[in-house]
């Protein structure tokens, strides 16, 4: 079955064709998913949907101009899809799934006319909803276990799936001379070594994500859009205290994790499944993989400086910002004292310093080995500590232009730059670079001209050489702590 439908049918009693019947939504954004969207559908059709359930699909169209349209049609005769085309929708991703929760949950608008008696009544029968990105796909068994999870405890308002990114296959399977080879690769199902290894980075940093969740009790960061469930009475309750249009607040780029700690506030609980699993998409390219981490840290900054140590979650986030500045300024003065102090000869190698490494090397074997679908050659580069070592780096920059992105008057649209990236046409930022190279030049130049001499300026700041590197070594030991903690964490009996 497929049908069409807008606010005005709920309001005059057109969309469903009786109001006893209990009902499992799932809802789903889609703009312009017409290489994606089939494989989400496709999963849901082999769902294990309890027996007392009729499971519903309704997908927002938001302004879409290819064929996702046409690929939802192919599945009318599988599912019970419901197609609505959003309305002058300035709000992206939550500007599309409020029209759909309008359906179901009212207009709020002030000249918008109310939902009908009837539609009310088939509303109330509506037993769980599921929130869906159009590019997942849903292991067999994952709606059965998370509604299950949901009514396991009248406490919980959300079960979120654990994630795993799919791994692109090899580009060298694709014949060369193939007319729509490139159109593949850049689909993202297909591509060469940097690919896979970013694809493994991303299943790498959900595993480590979930296992600590899972450690701290099951509770749910963030009950994830890619694939959540929710009790429509939670949603109704932060609809009406929230004074919303819908159920997300469009002031953040991380709408799930505003309505997840707004949830925790009401009394809920969220928690994450056990076993359920979705599989998502992965970032092919260096651009949309910083871009959509980018987004998600700006996301968490802008919930720390509003919720300050209110919540426990915001104390959280917090401490782990205090974690990366730590291993920011180790990092500063690794790469500082140690050509200074080798340059006028007063070096001195101090072993504490290789315990991080040590314990970083561990860590990232734990994290690999619970890492759903990892290969050997990923387990070599963790005992080598060059993955953990390159993420913490790639964490720093990240966090760091969330930093400077937040003192910025106007706002970052950061679903529009991570769109832009994902689709290769954002403008690369050459700035930073001709800033450092401004800089090395001005120093060159001054060192030449004899306006500056490098030995009197190594000589005047020698005598607080040796400070620096008591320094260096006490923060060493406060990190290394840090992480035996986290490790002995990760080496538990969960898994991602």
């Amino acid at each position: 079955m497929l049908k069409e439908v807008s606010y005005d049918d709920a309001v005059n009693n057109r969309i469903f064709s009786d109001n006893v019947t209990q009902r499992m939504i799932a809802v789903i954004p889609a703009h312009n998913e017409e290489d994606i969207i089939a494989n989400t559908l496709k999963s849901l059709t082999e769902q294990v949907v309890p027996d007392d359930l009729v499971l519903d699909v309704f997908i927002a169209l938001d302004n879409c101009t290819d064929n996702t349209e046409g690929e939802i049609q192919q599945y009318a005769d599988q599912l019970n899809l419901y197609i609505l085309k959003t309305v002058d929708n300035k709000q992206r991703k939550v500007g599309a799934l409020n029209q759909l929760y309008r359906l179901f949950l009212g207009d709020n608008s002030k000249h918008a006319q109310p939902l009908s008696e009837f539609h009310m009544k088939a509303v109330k029968n509506i037993i769980a909803i599921v929130g869906l990105d159009a590019d997942v796909y849903l292991a067999k068994n994952c709606l059965s276990t998370i509604y299950t999870e949901l009514y396991s405890d009248y406490r919980i308002a959300a079960v979120s799936a654990n994630y795993t990114c799919l791994l692109p296959e090899s580009k060298h399977r694709i014949p060369r001379n193939l007319p729509n080879r490139e159109e593949l690769i850049a689909r993202g199902k297909f591509g060469g070594p940097l690919s896979r290894f970013l694809a493994v980075q991303q299943n790498r940093s959900f595993a480590q994500w979930t296992i600590e969740q899972k450690a701290n009790g099951y509770v749910a960061e963030i009950a994830g859009g890619q694939c959540s469930i929710f009790k429509p009475e939670a949603l109704i309750e932060v609809n009406e205290r929230y004074k919303l249009n819908g159920v997300y607040d469009n002031s953040t780029d991380t709408e799930d994790l505003l309505l997840t700690q707004q949830l925790r506030s009401l009394g809920w609980q969220c928690v994450i499944s056990d076993t359920a699993r979705c599989y998502v998409d992965s970032m092919v390219t260096v651009s949309s993989y910083y871009n959509q981490q980018l987004k998600w840290a700006s996301g968490k900054l802008e919930y720390m400086q509003k919720a300050l140590l209110s919540t426990a979650y915001a104390r959280k986030l917090w401490f782990e910002e205090g974690i990366l500045f730590l291993n920011t300024i180790i990092r500063l003065l690794l790469v500082i004292l140690i050509p200074v102090s080798l340059y006028i000869g007063d070096f001195e190698w101090n072993w504490i310093w290789a315990f991080p490494l040590v314990v970083s090397s561990i860590l990232g074997v734990v994290v690999t080995l619970k890492t759903p679908n990892h290969r050997f050659i990923d387990l070599l580069l963790s005992l080598t500590g060059i993955i953990t070592e390159a993420a913490m780096i790639f964490d720093i920059k990240i966090h760091s232009r969330a930093w400077l992105n937040s003192l910025r008057i106007e706002k970052v649209d950061g679903w529009h730059v991570q769109y832009m990236a994902e689709k290769g046409q954002l403008n690369r930022n050459y700035l930073p670079y001709l800033f450092g190279a401004l800089t090395v030049g001005v120093l060159l130049l001054l060192e030449y001209t004899d306006i500056i001499s490098w030995y009197s300026a190594l000589a005047t700041i020698r005598p607080y050489i040796d400070f620096c590197f008591d320094v260096l070594t006490l923060l060493t030991v406060m990190t290394f702590l840090l992480m035996l903690g986290k490790l002995f964490k990760l080496r538990g009996r969960h898994r991602a």
